[in-house]
């Protein structure tokens, strides 16, 4: 047995106060008495109450110093333990990788790890101090250095599960570091793999094992004429056979369904063929529940393959040319006969001419444009200079590079363009929305500048047809939980949102549009909805559970570690005995209340 405050006990010398008060005499008034035949009777009675006789039995004098007693005992906090209370600094780490979201007994790894440290930091001593620390891909700090044991509770209740990969390995030096930190520190880890103590002190409790499990590590499709063909990876990482459905869907409708049998360690790839196109994005599942359910199912976005059509008037650039025919997506088509009037292309570029009248519809793009338009007006030729590509959302990867312009035409830039390219004070090309329409120009003619032979001028070209024709820039046609998905296609958007599979919607700033999303831990369809002024557009992504980490899940069983500490305690907890004892005394107040009545 053990004391967490065992300085109240000095308060039991005060017991002393109430055997005091039972001896001392109490104290009597004087009276007139008729006869004194009860003289005898007096004298009797005031024997008792001589102050310092011996003491007689008195029930509720052995009640009330009973429970001053197990009062002063609760102030003192005992327990009972099986050996060394833990106590010092206590460094708690949990596992949330995506494998802790496998069975363990009835409730997931994560879910053990989070009610075993739980249990540790209540049991453990009142001084001690607590950092409590979440490791998936990296190590978050969830609250350091608190004896606050409801506020490490806390900390230790709000980590949530991922299905994002990574290791504790990777981040021991981390914990490591906070450990020599610490005096007298004691680490207590809960993970699913073979991590090593070293040369700190504590126990590794492990929650990983063998379990049955099939899942899907992988998912993707080709194109066959007008129908696609979808291919998903299924693996066994059970010790058993394994027989599964395998269903695929369409966003809400089932598309085909096959069953297949697996042996312990085995993968196959299983083919859906014939499956119509037209829809945004397919999922595939394994009907049966097993040990680790973020793995049974697996999402797939269809790419856009609508190419965009572009119609360039030019007597002869090279290098327009290969810059726009390189770009995937594109249908590019060339004239040189201005009069050339059709409405059926996305982009029209107008390379050092003008029409006398213009498509009314698609985007524009004007480079050295001469004569008037609806748009900007174009004055004379003047000396160019040393060219700066800006700063842009339109001039991603391209920004920050420079290159001379021999000359350029004096265009003022109109109210409704951003400047993009800059030469002294000269706006050398600019982009933007009027009426709904998006044009772009440059101020100067390619073949009068050093910007073809800049490796800035691919990318400026790419950025700028992807942006007048709103190509939708293909991303993967899946991610992992954890990877970081790129926004490109939102660049420039003054309003933003990601919407993720558990329908939570987040407001994303420009910053975070240039950086990506990398709030992926949950699996499923991201949605993202932006604005761009007069132009809105929104787009999906998919996010599954990484294979790897499912394969990993179920690697090994391993037995943990445990290395005892000195200051610090042992890992080996005990049972308060505080909330007993007080129950105990507000029994006996009562049992003394009811003996008092009585009496009287």
């Amino acid at each position: 047995m053990g004391f967490n405050n065992a300085y109240a006990l000095w308060s039991l010398p005060l017991l002393g106060l109430i055997v005091l008060m039972y001896m001392l005499k109490q104290q009597h008034e004087e009276m007139e008495i008729s006869s004194l035949y009860l003289w005898e009777k007096a004298m009797g009675s005031s024997e008792v109450k001589k102050p310092w006789q011996r003491l007689k039995n008195n029930i509720l004098m052995l009640m009330q110093l009973l429970a001053a007693f197990m009062m002063i005992m609760a102030l003192s906090g005992p327990y009972l333990t099986k050996g060394k209370m833990l106590g010092g600094n206590i460094i708690i780490a949990i596992d949330r990788s995506g494998s802790m979201n496998a069975l363990y007994g009835e409730k997931s790894r994560l879910d053990t790890a989070k009610a075993m440290a739980e249990k540790a930091v209540r049991e453990a001593g009142s001084s001690s101090v607590f950092t409590v620390v979440s490791v998936d891909k990296g190590a978050k700090v969830e609250i350091s250095g608190t004896g606050d044991k409801e506020a490490a509770v806390k900390a230790i209740r709000g980590i949530e599960k991922t299905g994002v990969q990574g290791s504790l390995k990777d981040d021991l030096s981390l914990i490591k570091a906070m450990y020599k930190q610490f005096p007298s520190a004691h680490v207590l880890i809960y993970t699913d793999e073979a991590v090593p103590l070293e040369d700190m002190a504590g126990e590794i409790i492990a929650l990983g094992g063998k379990a049955e499990n099939a899942g899907i590590t992988h998912i993707s499709y080709s194109r066959d004429g007008e129908k696609y063909t979808v291919l998903v990876r299924v693996e066994n990482n059970g010790e058993a056979a394994a027989e599964r459905e395998l269903a695929l869907y369409e966003e809400n409708s089932l598309l085909g369904l096959t069953e297949i049998v697996l042996e312990s360690g085995e993968s196959r790839n299983i083919m859906f063929e014939g499956i119509d196109t037209g829809y945004k994005y397919l999922w595939a599942e394994l009907t049966e529940e097993d040990a680790l359910l973020e793995d049974n199912r697996a999402y797939l976005v269809l790419q856009s393959e609508e190419s965009k059509k572009v119609l360039l008037f030019s007597e002869g650039n090279i290098f327009i040319e290969k810059a726009l025919s390189s770009i995937e997506g594109l249908e590019v088509y060339k004239t040189d006969d201005i009069n050339v009037s059709d409405d059926d292309y996305d982009l029209y570029i107008f390379d050092g001419m003008m029409p006398s009248s213009l498509p009314q519809k698609g985007s524009l793009f004007f480079i050295n444009p001469g004569g008037n338009n609806p748009y900007f007006k174009a004055g004379e030729t003047t000396a160019g200079g040393r060219a700066e590509i800006l700063s842009h959302d339109l001039n991603q990867h391209a920004d920050g590079y420079s290159f001379y312009i021999g000359k350029m035409r004096d265009i003022e830039k109109p109210y409704w363009a951003d400047a993009l390219i800059k030469a002294g004070q000269n706006t050398a090309a600019g982009a933007g929305i009027f009426e709904g329409r998006r044009i772009g120009y440059t101020a100067f003619d390619i073949h009068d500048s050093d910007f073809a032979l800049n490796t800035a001028f691919p990318i400026f070209m790419y950025n700028m047809a992807a942006y007048l024709t709103d190509m939708e820039q293909q991303g993967k046609p899946y991610y992992c939980s954890g990877e970081t998905i790129p926004l490109d296609s939102a660049g420039g958007a003054e309003e933003a949102a990601m919407e993720n599979p558990r329908g939570l919607k987040a407001s994303l700033n420009k910053g975070l549009l240039s950086y990506g999303y990398d709030d992926t831990r949950d699996t499923g369809i991201y949605k993202l909805s932006y604005n761009k002024g007069e132009d809105s557009g929104d787009k999906i992504f998919a996010v599954n559970f990484p294979g790897e980490e499912a394969a990993n899940a179920f690697k090994e069983s391993w037995e943990g570690d445990k290395k005892l500490g000195d200051a610090g305690g042992n890992l080996l907890s005990g049972l308060n005995l505080r909330s007993l004892i007080i129950i105990f005394v507000l029994l006996l107040l009562a049992g003394e209340w009811m003996v008092y009545i009585r009496g009287n």
